[in-house]
């Protein structure tokens, strides 16, 4: 519940415009509308990247590598789908993230730590909204509705950690790090199919495959391990890269259909 709300900031306008045209029916639309509720878990897998860091100060381009490959989660996810005409849906799509173990680093540091490996360098999760404009090519009555669909994404990133590994070896020079990740606005794009339980049922089964464009900025900050006095910068050193997380989700849900 409070990952749901701490992205009501995006739901909500996309859910207010939604209802907005539902109401104005700039369409002409008589009738009731359809809408479709679905919930259930997904699979995800992200993107295998090598990022490439640099400092701040721009002094060292590549400070230091790190193969980010985050392994496959399972999660949770929901959406709403209103269909105003028929082969034509509009879905809002939520998907929680679970935590990722990733990434393994190598070249050198420029306070000292050289030629030194690391593995499971971080933990981080990643939140997805999506909007989707999606087309049935099938008429309604069919039992079996297969479609496509694309629109724009949201991924937001939880609070990243380092492994124990990397902050013992930090805290050897005195020091102690914080990473973190930022969002990242892209296109996403799916294919799946509704199985109806019946002709007059309202009960569904779905199954679909999602991608989602994400590129995100990863950043690490060392700090002194003991805090500095007030007027001096607590910030050893900064680093920061651009990694693409670009997952793959296997979702599979039971909806239910409604009409107002």
């Amino acid at each position: 519940m409070k990952r749901i709300l701490k992205f009501s900031p995006i739901l909500a306008p996309l859910a207010l415009a939604l209802s907005s045209t539902v109401s104005a029916n700039p369409l002409g639309l008589t009738g009731p509308q359809d809408f479709i509720v679905r919930a259930g878990g997904y699979y995800i897998s992200a993107g295998d990247d090598e990022v490439s860091f640099v400092d701040d100060s721009f002094q060292y381009f590549d400070a230091f590598r790190s193969n980010v490959d985050p392994g496959s989660e399972w999660g949770w996810y929901m959406n709403l789908e209103w269909k105003p005409v028929e082969h034509w849906g509009i879905e809002l799509g939520y998907m929680d993230g679970d935590e990722h173990t990733s990434s393994h680093a190598d070249g050198f540091f420029s306070f000292g730590i050289d030629d030194v490996e690391y593995r499971d360098v971080v933990s981080f999760d990643a939140d997805i909204s999506t909007a989707s404009l999606k087309f049935y090519p099938l008429d309604d009555t069919c039992m079996v509705q297969p479609y496509i669909g694309g629109g724009i994404s949201y991924t937001d990133f939880g609070e990243g950690g380092l492994n124990r590994l990397v902050r013992d070896d930090l805290a050897e020079f005195g020091l102690r790090g914080d990473f973190d990740l930022g969002y990242s606005w892209g296109y996403t794009w799916q294919a799946g199919v509704d199985f109806n339980f019946g002709r007059d049922s309202a009960w569904l089964v779905n199954v679909a495959a999602v991608y989602a464009r994400s590129v995100t900025d990863m950043r690490l900050q060392l700090f002194d391990d003991v805090p500095p006095p007030p007027d001096v910068e607590p910030i050893f050193e900064s680093y920061s890269g651009d990694y693409s997380y670009d997952p793959w989700t296997i979702n599979l849900s039971v909806g239910y259909k409604f009409s107002f």
